[in-house]
């Protein structure tokens, strides 16, 4: 887990969420259900938790993120911000997230 002292911090509308080299998004062989996987063990996901797991990949920036997921559920990027937030940080403090501040080259 990630030093205590990042936790609170809002991510940049800049930075570029990206899923982590030793987690793996995938469908559970079994249910069928969205799970990130990790060496650890494994998260299962709800829909919107793998939707936005999706588009953490180096490439959107966080504000793209919330654009789009906005646009896909038909509300404001506003009304989005704080939970998508909220959940990429805590993926982040438990090491499955990696914040990017430049695009993969």
């Amino acid at each position: 887990m990630r030093d205590e002292s990042e936790q609170g911090k809002h991510i940049g509308d800049s930075i570029r969420p990206l899923v982590a080299a030793k987690a793996r998004l995938q469908k559970d062989k079994v249910s069928g259900e969205p799970i990130l996987l990790y060496p650890e063990g494994l998260l299962q996901l709800n829909a919107t938790g793998a939707e936005i797991l999706r588009l953490c990949d180096g490439h959107h920036t966080f504000r793209e993120i919330v654009v789009e997921l906005a646009r896909c559920h038909n509300t404001t990027p506003e009304a989005l911000h704080e939970d998508v937030d909220e959940y990429l940080n805590n993926l982040y403090q438990h090491v499955l997230l990696e914040f990017q501040a430049n695009p993969p080259s």
